[in-house]
């Protein structure tokens, strides 16, 4: 079965190294830990599972982008039981979102670590069933990883209350220790541990020695060599804006990503990344976070990264598509030396601690401090990193008390007279709202005299049930203070523990400057780092083994316009490009970005290919039968240079389960092909996913039939 749905549903033929592994031990039940470089196809592990389970799957991951790209992909191969929950969407999306989860209409959720601050949701999806927990960017639940983020602390908290469902850690960045710490921290139950190497052959590693005048000069010698789609990677928004616009000036298509350019703006920029349209972005490091696009040539950093991990995270990147493509350092003193320099200037010490303690204190109201997260940083006078710490470590302490965060406000939309049979604190909850407008649910609290999550628990109710029509907005930490100040014991613990990072942090550093001043292979030490012995030196594919010297540019500077990256000298342009425009009026009568459609590389093998019936079609890799079934009639017809027909414009079918737990979207097409009906079962198979419930049981049912 799972090798049906990645062929149907995935386009594959074959399981990457260790993917069939973990689907197994997921789908034995068992607590899984994942470790498979960027690129390793880590989303399979569990999407795959989730397809063939009843149970609600939750998959927490930090990157907007992955889950938005992972969703859209998803609706286009016809699963339509699958939704994100995060920061993007607006309070009253969110909550369309939840009334799915709790009808049982979703089967598979992406969300925010910080979504599961939310009792109320928590207890929503254990109604619901979570049968799968899966963690992703795991490394992240690490304070010795490269990328710690508070929120993930709580999630073994979660995990408890929804049930203890099994897990399943995925991370492409973990050395051993930080393994080690993400099993643990997770209480993880005698996991089977799957670790892939994390050598990618197909990838060069260089390091440039390059002084700040030089840097323009050596980013475009990689780009003459190695012509694009790639990536630069920049430290502030200043440097990736100067250096996109000094690209420009030299010919190169080049366009800046970055925190400080508006949605619309960072949205526009990637979907023309992703279509090849734009050829270079230069970008901070969150470009690219969970964003598959297979056909990057080269990732250039500008400066040195900030730890390996985050490097092989961010370089990994590039060749996900198999093909040859490069990796590049530019190096200089000066910036490890300010890296140091930051670090050091960042270390908190107990003048902080006693400083968060007394911010904590300042909003404390009956023994309770409820505030937004992020003031908690400015109340302390810390990072907001350090800030999640100090608070961890009184908790664990046993000076604080931190539960699930609760509302910042209420906006009441409509208040029905209150029914008789409300239970007390509900009905007391119900007096105090307003009729309409909004009220902070600290200042709800008060007038009632109950904690604000019993509060924020009665307007819940209140909302499931009718009663009331509101949207929560934002959200504070509830935070029970048990001290009312620190003794120096608490402190001094606590300051070391905060000091302890920042060593951590620091010898990171180290290890980077190792890397950029090594005297042999670069690959090997990589690996070694993370733990694995693959002997690979002399590797042929590192500056270092490859005995390189520098040389002037191979090219002179030419405009690199973006188009098909000329990988297959098959490609039938002509052709290319009136499938680039077919799925363009697609991706505008869908809402989604082109890529989500269908990649370039699909568009390529398509154009080279010229696949004549849908079976062919569904062969291209990475398309599938279910996406050859949706659109194969207008591809088909693009293909014999015809008017592909006019369909409806709608979104893509809801798939549901019929009873006796069928669910018509997990029939593999290879049952198809082996009853004997061949490739003219495919478009059959999609008519009768559309018809949904009884209706396609019995038209399957049908197609599966032995021929009289």
């Amino acid at each position: 079965m799972p090798q049906g749905i990645l062929k149907e549903i995935f386009g594959f033929d074959s399981f990457r190294p260790g993917q069939e592994a973990v689907i197994r031990a997921v789908l034995e039940g068992r607590d899984t830990l994942a470790v498979m470089p960027t690129g390793g196809g880590k989303s399979l592990c569990y999407q795959i599972p989730a397809l063939m389970q009843e149970s609600l799957t939750v998959i927490v991951s930090p990157l907007i982008s992955l889950m938005k790209d992972q969703v859209d992909s998803l609706l286009q191969s016809s699963v339509a039981d699958a939704a994100a929950l995060h920061s993007g969407l607006s309070p009253e999306e969110r909550w369309e979102v939840e009334r799915r989860v709790r009808t049982g209409e979703i089967r598979m959720l992406y969300v925010a670590p910080e979504r599961l601050r939310s009792l109320e949701f928590v207890l929503s999806l254990r109604r619901a069933g979570v049968g799968l927990f899966v963690v992703d960017e795991a490394h992240c639940i690490s304070e010795w990883g490269h990328d710690f983020r508070p929120d993930y602390l709580f999630l073994p908290r979660a995990v408890k209350d929804l049930g203890s469902p099994p897990v399943l850690a995925l991370t492409a960045t973990a050395t051993p220790r930080v393994r080690q710490d993400i099993r643990r921290s997770l209480r993880m139950r005698d996991p089977h541990v799957e670790v892939t190497s994390f050598n990618r052959p197909n990838l060069t590693y260089r390091v440039v020695p390059a002084e700040k005048k030089e840097k323009l000069a050596r980013i475009l010698d990689v780009v003459r060599t190695s012509p694009p789609p790639g990536i630069v990677y920049a430290t502030t928004r200043k440097e990736c804006d100067e250096l996109a616009a000094e690209l420009r000036s030299a010919g190169v298509d080049a366009a800046s990503y970055h925190a400080g350019l508006g949605a619309a703006k960072r949205n526009e920029v990637q979907e023309r990344f992703m279509t090849d349209e734009v050829g270079v972005v230069v970008a901070t490091i969150a470009f690219g976070m969970g964003v598959d696009k297979p056909n990057v040539r080269f990732v250039v950093h500008s400066s040195v990264p900030g730890s390996l991990p985050a490097y092989i995270q961010e370089s990994g990147r590039a060749g996900r598509d198999g093909e040859d493509s490069e990796c590049v350092v530019l190096f200089r003193g000066a910036d490890v030396g300010r890296r140091k320099r930051l670090v050091t200037l960042n270390s908190s010490g107990e003048d902080e601690v006693s400083s968060f303690f007394r911010g904590l204190t300042g909003v404390e109201r009956d023994g309770r401090a409820n505030v937004p997260f992020n003031s908690l940083a400015a109340l302390g006078g810390v990072e907001q990193e350090a800030a999640g710490i100090v608070l961890g470590s009184l908790e664990n302490a046993g000076l604080v008390s931190r539960g699930y965060d609760v509302w910042a406000e209420v906006e009441v939309h409509r208040l029905d007279e209150e029914p008789g049979d409300l239970r007390e604190e509900v009905a007391a909850v119900h007096a105090a709202l307003p009729g309409a407008g909004s009220i902070g649910l600290p200042e709800l609290s008060r007038k009632v005299g109950f904690r604000p999550a019993v509060v924020q628990g009665a307007v819940y109710r209140m909302m499931v049930d009718g009663v009331v029509e509101a949207v929560p907005r934002g959200s504070l930490v509830d935070v029970r203070l048990k001290v009312s100040s620190l003794d120096a014991e608490s402190r001094r613990d606590i300051a070391s523990r905060l000091k302890g990072r920042a060593q951590a942090a620091y010898a990171q550093i180290r290890d980077v400057e190792s890397y950029a001043t090594l005297n042999s292979c670069r690959r090997e030490h990589l690996l070694r780092h993370f733990g694995d012995a693959e002997e690979v030196a002399p590797c042929s594919g590192c500056d270092f083994c490859l005995d390189e010297v520098s040389q002037p540019p191979k090219t002179p500077a030419t405009v690199l316009a973006a188009s098909s990256n000329g990988s297959n000298p098959d490609v039938d342009a002509d052709l290319f490009e009136r499938l680039r425009s077919w799925r363009g009026e697609k991706a505008r009568e869908q809402k989604v970005p082109a890529y989500v459609v269908l990649h370039n590389s699909h568009l390529e093998e398509i154009s080279a290919r010229k696949p004549r019936t849908i079976q062919e079609l569904g062969a291209v890799k990475g398309v599938g039968l279910r996406r050859a079934a949706r659109y194969g009639e207008q591809l088909l017809a693009l293909v014999n240079g015809e008017e592909p027909p006019v369909q409806p414009s709608e979104p893509p079918p809801t798939v549901t389960a019929a009873t006796n737990g069928y669910r018509p979207h997990l029939l593999s097409a290879t049952e198809l092909l082996r009853s004997g009906k061949g490739a003219e079962a495919v478009p059959e198979l999609a008519r009768a996913l559309e018809l949904g419930g009884e209706e396609a049981r019995r038209a399957v049912d049908d197609l599966l039939k032995p021929p009289s």
